[in-house]
């Protein structure tokens, strides 16, 4: 039998999926509106757009399901470099399609574009929202004091 997840794997598991949440929502919207503003092949764009950048974020979060007990110094480093690498291959990934046309001629570039920043927008509101919902416990440390007399 499985062992129940700890408070830390619970916090990240719920930023996993209010991430997924709001992206999806992002998903659909942008999908949507680039269809009807600008036909099918930006509504398949910006659908393709939109699954790569789920990908991605889906791929930041569960390093951050890995180090969730860990020390916090190591879950900080982990957020940090797992987001700046999530966020910088995107933007490489978006300049490579956006800057090699005609590689990618069936790619409407301006859906690509903002189903790109919506998908990723709406992952961060939806991390954001569950984030200031999370119970997150501080408290003083459990330390003993030092004797009377002596610094700290």
């Amino acid at each position: 039998m499985a062992e129940p997840a700890s408070p830390n794997r619970r916090r990240a598991q719920r930023l996993l999926a209010g991430g997924m949440a709001g992206a999806h929502v992002a998903a659909l919207v942008v999908v949507a509106v680039a269809w009807i503003l600008a036909g099918t092949v930006a509504g398949v764009s910006a659908a393709i757009a939109a699954v790569v950048v789920i990908a991605f974020m889906a791929i930041g979060q569960a390093v951050q399901l890995i180090v969730a007990d860990a020390r916090p110094k190591v879950v900080l480093i982990a957020s940090l470099a797992s987001y700046a690498i999530r966020v910088s291959l995107l933007g490489v990934l978006l300049v490579v399609v956006l800057g090699s046309a005609e590689r990618f001629a069936v790619l409407h570039p301006v859906a690509v574009a903002v189903a790109t920043i919506g998908v990723v927008l709406g992952w961060l509101v939806g991390e954001f929202r569950v984030y200031s919902r999370l119970r997150i416990p501080v408290f003083d440390s459990t330390e003993a004091d030092p004797p009377h007399g002596q610094p700290r």
